[in-house]
């Protein structure tokens, strides 16, 4: 089923729902990762989860590390006062 008629669905569904079909989807992408976020009974699941989660690589981008983007970001702010208040 394409995720075009899928959403409608997902719309309609109560919030209680919502986020049961999140735990789904995540569990789902997990395993597809070959990771498996379902509590084992060895260790609890909390530092199961800490463990997994510290053993995957994530890239996380962020405008405070590259000078130029951050006076990319600041120049656009000052233009944006100046736009305001003229």
């Amino acid at each position: 089923m394409p995720l075009s008629e899928l959403l409608p669905t997902v719309n309609q569904l109560s919030h209680q729902d919502k986020l049961r079909l999140i735990h789904f989807l995540l569990l789902a992408v997990a395993r597809e990762e070959g990771c498996s976020l379902e509590p084992s009974e060895e260790n609890d699941s909390e530092n199961t989860l800490l463990n997994q989660l510290a053993s995957t690589k994530a890239v996380i981008w962020s405008p405070h590390a590259e000078r130029e983007a951050v006076q990319a970001l600041s120049d656009l702010l000052v233009a944006a006062k100046e736009a305001a208040d003229a």
